[in-house]
């Protein structure tokens, strides 16, 4: 029997979606612009599972989130029992498919539970494609920003030994042959029944595919798991923040980096400055201008930095909590590493790195507040010794101006019988003589005493 053809009862599917709605910047109840981006993409899944009366959600929510602030734990967002059934026209078998739709708030973030199942039939693998149509319910469709998880569920007909196989034609039917297919990363045991889980490995929230396939064999598998299921939603909503403020990180580092690198180059060019005083103190000035901008991003990145790397560790935290709450329930011979790996490993690990990063990157922040301060104490010199210089030129030049004046009193005459000397068929007497004997006297005049003040 091909793995496709191998048969399971009761086949379900279901999507938990997490987006952030509010962040530290806003005031308490204050929404961000994108806040309601997850109902918007919920609706457009009206015309894959041809339920028209989804395109309203966005308005059956917008009276509620209104009424939400940060410091609400858990809102369901919907009166009643919080959700919304329909029955869309897709029947497998004579079964017809049933969906469900419970939106929450949960703190700073919506979240969503989207379910189809089909029930009292038993089908191949192979139409668990009919609950992904056109790959409706994959990440790069929901653009939930802060990731999502999805449960494929039923009930095993074959042996346990292909349990495995099971669970892989579920996963290849689902995505259709898609490039998103998520690989197997860990298998495990929650309330008697065998789980796998499988995972694409991105690091952005909107290409990362985290796919659970829970196969129930436990006649206590159902009851245990509705009891856990806040638990379960919270769980994996810590887990997308986890990875979210990871990627966030990132980002933030390669942003660093990058104006590390310019710090470098500026580094090396304020070692190669000309010389020349004038063009030396323009291009401080230039540097004076464009580094404060620079080193206020730096600054800004790295406390960002932090921000998220105490994201993760509050998260872990939360995370952890509802894990054992999860183990409370747990039966003796369930094995969940698979969920204790991510907290006990990857949480770890985000955590060292980024450490490892603010290690790296923290004192170029020093470095530049270092150079920062040199330019302006160079700068402010620069511009010292030019006014000092100025002031010395005015002071000679009005040292020359004084003497000119005291000597036009006082010495006249013999100045100008130096001139009548120098110029004998000429008279002193400008108006009568022309332009050029009254020009010269004056210049030598003013040449003459100007120079004499610049010496003194």
């Amino acid at each position: 029997m091909p793995d496709s053809a191998l048969p399971i009862k009761n086949p379900s599917v279901t999507l938990y979606a997490f987006h952030l709605c509010q962040d530290l910047s806003q005031e308490p109840g204050q929404l961000g612009q994108d806040a309601d981006q997850l109902w918007q993409n919920c609706a457009q899944l009206s015309e894959p599972f041809g339920i028209p009366e989804l395109k309203s959600l966005p308005e059956k929510l917008q009276s509620s989130r209104s009424q939400t602030a940060i410091t609400s734990r858990y809102i369901k967002l919907l009166p009643d029992n919080g959700r919304l059934t329909y029955t869309p026209p897709l029947q497998i078998e004579g079964s017809a498919l049933t969906v469900e739709v419970y939106p929450v708030q949960i703190h700073d973030t919506y979240a969503i539970d989207i379910t189809l199942y089909y029930q009292n039939v038993t089908v191949p693998a192979s139409q668990f494609s009919r609950l992904n149509p056109q790959g409706c319910l994959l990440a790069s469709n929901i653009q939930a920003s802060l990731g999502q998880t999805l449960v494929l569920y039923g009930e095993p007909v074959g042996t346990p030994e292909e349990d495995r196989k099971l669970a892989d034609a579920c996963v290849d039917a689902f995505f259709q042959g898609s490039d998103q297919k998520p690989q197997f990363r860990a298998s495990g045991q929650l309330f008697g029944s065998p789980i796998f889980a499988y995972d694409k490995g991105k690091e952005k929230p909107t290409e990362q595919c985290h796919l659970l396939v829970w196969l129930n064999r436990h006649p206590e598998t159902l009851n245990l798991a509705k009891k856990t299921y806040r638990s379960f939603f919270n769980l994996l909503c810590c887990r997308s923040k986890i990875l979210f403020a990871y990627h966030e990180a990132r980002w933030c580092y390669r942003q660093t980096r990058e104006l590390y690198g310019q710090l470098e180059q500026e580094v090396k060019g304020f070692k190669e400055l000309p010389t020349e005083p004038e063009t030396r103190l323009e291009q401080l000035k230039q540097k004076l201008t464009e580094m404060p901008s620079q080193t206020f991003e730096y600054a800004g990145h790295l406390r960002d930095l932090e921000d998220h790397k105490t994201a993760i560790a509050t998260n872990a935290t939360n995370y952890d909590y509802w894990l054992e709450k999860i183990r409370e329930s747990s039966l003796e011979d369930d094995n969940i590493e698979f969920l204790e790996d991510f907290l006990n490993q990857r949480t770890e690990l985000f955590k060292r790195q980024i450490q490892t990063n603010l290690n790296y990157l923290k004192p170029g922040q020093q470095l530049f507040d270092q150079m920062l301060g040199s330019i302006r104490g160079i700068v402010e010199t620069e511009q010292a010794q030019q006014e000092k210089r100025l002031e010395r030129w005015i002071a000679s030049v009005g040292i020359g101006l004084g003497v000119s004046g005291i000597s036009s009193q006082t010495a006249a005459k013999p100045v100008e019988s130096i001139i009548t000397q120098l110029y004998p068929k000429q008279s002193l007497d400008c108006p009568k003589a022309g332009v050029t004997p009254c020009l010269t006297y004056s210049v030598v005049f003013v040449l003459f005493h100007v120079g004499f003040g610049a010496f003194a």
